[in-house]
């Protein structure tokens, strides 16, 4: 009996090991591609086409961040507007979708199947570019303003989904002894419903973050003044522009090498630039993502 237990113990410790082998292995995945993009962001041109890309840089070159960052002034007021449509961005689009999914959440609710259509039928047909434009441009006035990168993609369906439905799960006891105590339905959901709902609240919002982050469609659509331009569209920008000279370059004689210029460095220094803010905030998400997304979208 003893024998037959320590061999069940010892087959456990065995594929515990396997298990912590195979994840350290998949996590040595996922960690060194980003290694190599940094590490190509600090090589020069030449020797990425001559050596091609490694995880630790064969001789440190500066030249694509000294490209990049040619005009500091420019970076920072792209990284203030991205900030800032972030973060209000975020703020607003998840306190709305949270009312959102509460109201739909709430079985006393009475416009709950309107509200459902009014907001997941749009979903199945879309107005279009030429008509979102023109409201935006004609209408609206949202042309050269911020509130143009902010309220064209404030709600997420999705999200609402995965609120509503984390919503649901929470005890209706909750609300009818809030209800005999005299609260608001407002007095339930900021005081009851959302600090029980970190997880998902917590999920959507850095969801939501991620997508503010990485704007730039609405940018080129609505946006003239370089002084509101994001990050994301200002790097796409440059590369464009850098794109441009190359070819002239290519297609006529030039005192300058073009393989001195920078190219697939300067691409990677971009996407470092880019993804570095989220990578320091997604640590501080990360106790709430997991149980955010599978209890906000696998039940109900």
């Amino acid at each position: 009996m003893g024998s037959t237990k320590a061999k069940s113990i010892n087959t456990k410790e065995k594929t515990a090991i396997w298990v912590h082998i195979f994840f350290i292995l998949f996590g040595l995945v996922c960690i060194v591609p980003f290694m190599i993009v940094i590490s190509a962001s600090f090589s020069g041109e030449t020797d990425l086409a001559l050596n091609g890309f490694s995880v630790l840089p064969r001789k440190w070159d500066l030249t694509a961040y000294a490209y990049l960052f040619k005009n500091p002034k420019t970076i920072v007021n792209a990284y203030v507007v991205t900030a800032i449509i972030t973060a209000a961005g975020t703020f607003l689009g998840v306190v709305f979708m949270a009312m959102a999914a509460y109201c739909l959440a709430r079985n006393n609710f009475r416009f709950t199947g309107l509200l459902t259509f009014y907001i997941f039928f749009p979903t199945l047909f879309s107005g279009g570019l030429v008509p979102s434009y023109i409201i935006n441009t004609q209408y609206l006035h949202l042309t050269d303003r911020l509130v143009a990168l902010i309220f064209p993609t404030l709600i997420n369906v999705f999200h609402i989904i995965m609120l509503r439905t984390f919503f649901k799960q929470l005890p209706e006891s909750l609300f009818e002894a809030a209800k005999m105590d005299g609260a608001s339905e407002y007095r339930i959901f900021f005081t009851i419903v959302v600090p029980l709902s970190k997880p998902v609240i917590a999920t959507v919002a850095f969801l939501g973050a991620l997508a503010k982050w990485n704007e730039w469609y609405n940018a080129m659509l609505y946006i003239r003044s370089d002084e509101l331009v994001p990050l994301q569209y200002m790097l796409q920008r440059m590369m464009m522009n850098l794109q441009s000279l190359l070819d002239a370059m290519s297609n006529a004689p030039s005192m300058v090498n073009i393989q001195d210029l920078p190219g697939e460095n300067l691409r990677m220094a971009m996407l470092v630039v880019a993804i570095g803010p989220m990578m320091l905030i997604f640590p501080f998400f990360q106790k709430y993502f997991t149980r955010g997304m599978t209890m906000g979208a696998v039940k109900g």
